[in-house]
C-alpha cells in the first residue's frame, strides 16, 4: 500500500488500461472489468485519489476504447461478417439486432449489456453511423457507466474492508441460500431420489 501511495499514478493507469481494454471489439469479451473495477475505485480511495480524477481515467480509458473499435468497423464496413470470428457471430447479430431497434441510444444502452458492450461501437462504425453522432452519445454515457463500478467500489470499499468477514459471511449465506433455492447441480435432487429408493 505504501508503494501505490506514492507511485498513485499505477492506480490511474490501470484504471485507464482496464476499460480500454475492456471497450476494444473481441478482447472486451476476454476482460472482466465490471468485476475488478470496484477494486481499483477501493484502491484510489485508500492511497488518497480523489473520486473525480480515478472517473476522468476510467471514462477517459472507455471513450477512446470505444472511439478505436468505431474506427475499425468504419474500415471494416460491410465486411465485418468475415472479420469477425465464427464463435461471435452470434453476439454480432444480436448487436446489429439491438442497433437496429434502438439506433442511436443503443450506443449508451448497450454498455449494460455485457457481450455487446465492446461490439455495438464496431457495429455502428461499420453500419456508417457518423462520428458527429456517435461521439457525443459515447463521451455523455462514458462516465454513467464507469461511475456504477468505480464510485461503488471508492465509497463501499473501505466500509467493506473494515467489516471483511461480516462481508464475507452475508455473501457465504446468499450463495447457500441460492444453492438450496436453485440446485444448480441437481444435489438435492439426487438425494430425493436416493430417498425415494
Amino acid at each position: 500500500m505504501e508503494f501505490l501511495q506514492a507511485n498513485p499514478a499505477w492506480i490511474t493507469s490501470a484504471m485507464f488500461l482496464l476499460t480500454f481494454g475492456e471497450s476494444i471489439v473481441i478482447l472486451g469479451l476476454f476482460i472482466p472489468a465490471s468485476l475488478v473495477m470496484p477494486g481499483i475505485g477501493a484502491l484510489a480511495a485508500a492511497v488518497g485519489i480523489g473520486p473525480i480524477e480515478i472517473m476522468f481515467y476510467a471514462s477517459l480509458g472507455m471513450i477512446i476504447g470505444d472511439t478505436v473499435s468505431y474506427a475499425i468497423g468504419l474500415i471494416i464496413g460491410t465486411r465485418i461478417e468475415t472479420w469477425v470470428p465464427n464463435q461471435y457471430q452470434k453476439q454480432l447479430h444480436q448487436a446489429k439486432q439491438f442497433m437496429n431497434k434502438y439506433g442511436i441510444l443503443s450506443v449508451a444502452l448497450g454498455r449494460f449489456l455485457g457481450p455487446l458492450r465492446c461490439l455495438v461501437p464496431m457495429t455502428a462504425g461499420s453500419l456508417g453511423m457518423r462520428f458527429i453522432i456517435f461521439a457525443p452519445v459515447e463521451i455523455l454515457s462514458a462516465p454513467v457507466w464507469t461511475g456504477l463500478y468505480v464510485l461503488s467500489g471508492y465509497f463501499l470499499g473501505e466500509v467493506f474492508i473494515e467489516n471483511f468477514l461480516i462481508g464475507m459471511g452475508i455473501i457465504f449465506v446468499i450463495i447457500f441460500a441460492y444453492s438450496i433455492w436453485k440446485d444448480p447441480f441437481g444435489v438435492m435432487k439426487q438425494t430425493k431420489e436416493n430417498d425415494e429408493k
